[in-house]
Parts: structure tokens; sequence; C-alpha cells
């Protein structure tokens, strides 16, 4: 649910209830979490092998492996049985793609769902890329413009102009394992990485199959690949030193290693995201309070990571892997529960009476968050009660949420009637979220619209109209009112 309709009244309340554990259905309160037997989210202590300096060793440039062309074949009339390998010997096939492997299938007697593994050692200048997932969905894939324009990932992972020579180095981190360390100053706001995925797992997978077809999947889309990309997702971290077999190893670098990522807008099966393995972003050590934060484009296919505050020479880069508006307890819980360990973050290892200073300021915020998208007289809401909120996320280092506030403040003056304060937060809400959620985030959106015309956004008086009358010299000359803007 985008911010500007939670606050622009089509939902009540800003929601953070996860579908799945860490499938967030909030905007932007990243939690890589996932219920994937309750592991999940990227990788805390990455030791040994990763890729660093942004592939320079070469991942993006390796000669493609396995260069028979298979295509995928859905046999007619086929007797179903419980989740068993499906044939890929018939008359039809799966669209005109040439994939590199298309196999193996299982197929579910409970939803008759077939789910393969669908490689392409060709995508993203021969990076390659395995998709675990149904045939239709395989083909819809296909259709996206990261396969018709393959230009688009050409240089996606080594993204040439902007981070190479890369701008951190791989490190061992006392009491963490490898992480990644800032080589250069890297500003606000500058790309650190960018790379299409390794793995996409279909969360059907997980729900229509039982472990051991899903193990035996995620096993043969990472054998698939081509083999220096497979090393170095083999070469990331499971958190313990446990012996396994090949399968049981993947699958856990599967769960230790992976992000949830939301399903294409036009994709036709909105109910199932997917869980996606970047092994270079991978790397990336968590912090309650990190430098770095990442969106995700279908456009490209790629996973951006970009710098959200000034971050100085030897200072490690870092993500939140859950939600980070979470009091202390709650968060050290959850990082516990999921990926076993204690964060040592500067806000967790702080004296106890800042964090608890800290936790009344995440439960002022809390409280706070509904009051935005209560359009009610009975709301607190106020652009005063926006600048309490956005010096309370300044205070707690919020600063991949930061857009967040500043919408809420470009609204509430908007709906006051103080069009040109209300068009200086939209602009600091659009040059805060384009690193956190892309260009083409509806929020980012609506703040332009606003930004082009505040009294003919959908927020212009709104307030003032709720709570009756129109105030003093609010509207400007000869503009009507906008009662029926609300729904836009």
């Amino acid at each position: 649910m985008r911010l500007f309709q939670q606050l622009s009244g089509l939902s009540v309340l800003v929601s953070l209830v996860l579908a799945h554990e860490g499938h967030s259905h909030d905007h932007h309160h990243h939690d890589h979490s996932h219920d994937h037997e309750d592991l999940g989210g990227i990788n805390f202590c990455g030791d040994g092998g990763s890729l660093t300096g942004g592939c320079q060793d070469g991942l993006g440039n390796i000669a493609a492996a396995d260069q028979k062309v298979f295509l995928w074949k859905e046999k007619e009339n086929e007797t179903t049985q419980q989740d068993s390998p499906a044939s890929d010997e018939d008359d039809s096939t799966l669209g005109n793609h040439p994939w590199t492997h298309t196999k193996p299938c299982f197929t579910s007697a409970e939803t008759n769902h077939t789910l393969c593994v669908f490689t392409d050692n060709h995508f993203a200048s021969n990076r390659g890329a395995s998709f675990i997932t149904t045939p239709e969905r395989a083909t819809f894939f296909t259709t996206t413009t990261p396969f018709l324009d393959p230009s688009l990932t050409k240089d996606i992972n080594q993204d040439l102009h902007r981070t190479i020579p890369s701008r951190y180095e791989k490190q061992l981190i006392p009491g963490k394992g490898m992480g990644l360390i800032a080589k250069v100053h890297i500003p606000r706001g500058a790309l650190i990485m960018a790379n299409t995925p390794s793995l996409m797992i279909d969360y059907r997978a997980f729900e229509d199959l039982p472990k051991d077809s899903y193990r035996q999947l995620q096993a043969s889309a990472v054998d698939h690949l081509p083999p220096l990309h497979r090393e170095h997702i083999m070469a990331l971290s499971t958190h313990d030193s446990a012996d396994r077999s090949h399968i049981e190893k993947i699958d856990k670098i599967c769960g230790t290693n992976a992000f949830d990522i939301d399903p294409h807008p036009e994709d036709p099966m909105q109910d199932h995201g997917f869980y996606v393995v970047f092994p270079e972003i991978s790397r990336m050590n968590h912090d309650c309070r990190p430098n770095a934060d990442y969106y995700f484009s279908h456009d490209t296919l790629t996973q951006y990571i970009h710098a959200i505050r000034d971050i100085i020479p030897g200072e490690e880069l870092t993500l939140s892997y859950i939600n980070p508006v979470m009091k202390h307890k709650a968060r050290n819980e959850k990082l516990n529960r999921i990926w076993g360990f204690q964060c040592s973050c500067p806000l967790c290892t702080a004296p106890t009476p800042q964090q608890l200073a800290s936790d009344t300021r995440i439960a002022q915020i809390r409280d706070f968050w509904g009051e935005f998208s209560d359009w009610s007289t009975d709301s607190r809401a106020s652009p005063q009660l926006a600048e309490l909120v956005a010096s309370l996320y300044e205070q707690e280092k919020l600063w991949g949420n930061m857009y967040e506030a500043y919408t809420w403040l470009a609204l509430e003056y908007n709906a006051a009637g103080e069009p040109w304060t209300a068009v200086k937060w939209a602009n600091k809400a659009v040059e805060r979220g384009i690193p956190v959620v892309g260009e083409n985030d509806s929020d980012v959106l609506q703040m332009e619209r606003l930004i082009k015309d505040p009294w003919a956004h959908w927020s212009w008086m709104k307030r003032v109209r709720v709570r009756g009358g129109w105030g003093k010299g609010r509207e400007r000359e000869g503009e009507e009112n906008h009662e029926n803007d609300d729904d836009e």
C-alpha cells in the first residue's frame, strides 16, 4: 500500500502487518525476513569468497556455460502425481525464449501447479539468472523489458559509469565475519551497488511442494548457473559451521541471504512474491541505523543500493534487516530468532538511558502514524504534529525513512492551505525518496504532482474543509474549491 494512498484516506492506517514474516505490505519499512523455515534476510556474517568491487573479478563477464538450449514442454493430458517430476517432452513450448535449462519440474497434486527451474545463462551479459516458478510466470518474465532489451542489463552489475572503480572493499569485521568497507567518501544519495538477481524463487514453491522437492529445485537453480557465478553463491554464509549435504547447504544459503521482492505490477500472479538472492549485496551486514538502503526495480530486474547519509572512508556499509521503527527489545528478539545474533550496532549497545529514550521516541512515532491517514475531524494531524514527527525521525537517525516524514509535512501544509511550504517539503521528499524507493515510485510521483500544482492536488485545503471553514487568504485568487479532487 503506497504512502500517498494511506494518507489520502484510501487506507485508514499505515500497515505494518506482514502477510509472510517480512513480506511487507507497508510501503518502505524494510524487513528482510521470510517464512521459509523461519530463516531469512540478507547475510550477517558473509565469510569468504564473495565478489567485491562491483563484480570486478569477472562475474559480469563469464563465458556462458551449458550452451545447449532447451525449451520447456508442457505435457498434454498428463496424469498428475503429487510433487513428482513433470516431463518436459512434448510438442508445445514455453514461448520463444531460449532458456538454457528448464528442469527439473515438480507438480503438486493439491494445487495442480507445476514449478520448474528456468535458467538463462546469457541474461545480463552472461552473468546468468535462475527462476523457480510456474511456466506461465516464466513466460511473463520473458515479456518484460529486461528480457526484451538486453542493453538494460548489459552493464548493470558493474554499473561502469557510476561505481567503477569500486567504492568499497571486502574486509573481516570483528565479531561479524566479512563485510564491506567504504574506500572513499560516498555522499548521500550516491549509488553504491546495483545487481541483477542470481535466484528468484516463487513463494508458491514453499507453499505447494514438500521440503525435498523445493530443495532440489533450489540446488538445480544454483548448479545450472555459470561456474564462477555458482562459486560466489556457494561461498555465502550459512550462519554456522554445520556439515551439510550440497542440497542442504544451498537451502541454508538461500534462507540466510534472501530478500523478499513483491511481484511485478503487471504479473498475473499478484498473490505470490519472490525471495531473491543477490550474492554481492548479501555481503552487507546489519545495523539498526544503517548508512545505506535499497529498492528493487522491475523495469531493470535490479536491486539498487544507495547511501542514505554521507559515508566516510573506512566506515562499514550496512543495511537494516528489519523494520527499523521497532523498540530495542523487539528488534533484538527478531534478529536473534531469525538470524541467530544479538545486534552490536551503536544504538543497541548505547547506555540503557539512551536506549530507553530511543524506545520512547519510537513509541511516539508509531502512535502518530495513524493520525496522518485519518482525515476525519477526530485526527490530531497538523503541520505542527508533522514537524514533531520529522524531528523524531531525525533524532532516531531514520535516514532511509525521512522521505515519509517529509511527505507528511508536505501534505499537512498543503491541507492547511500553505502551498509554498508544502512545495518545500515535497521537494525534500522527492530528493530523499528517489534513492530508497526509486524515481517511478507512486509516492515520489505524488510529491512531484504536488510540486507542479499544489492547488490541484487532492490534499489542498483538505484539513480546513473537513474541520469547517476555508480560512483567511488561503485560496489562490480565482481558484475554485477542489471538493471533487479528494479521490485523485
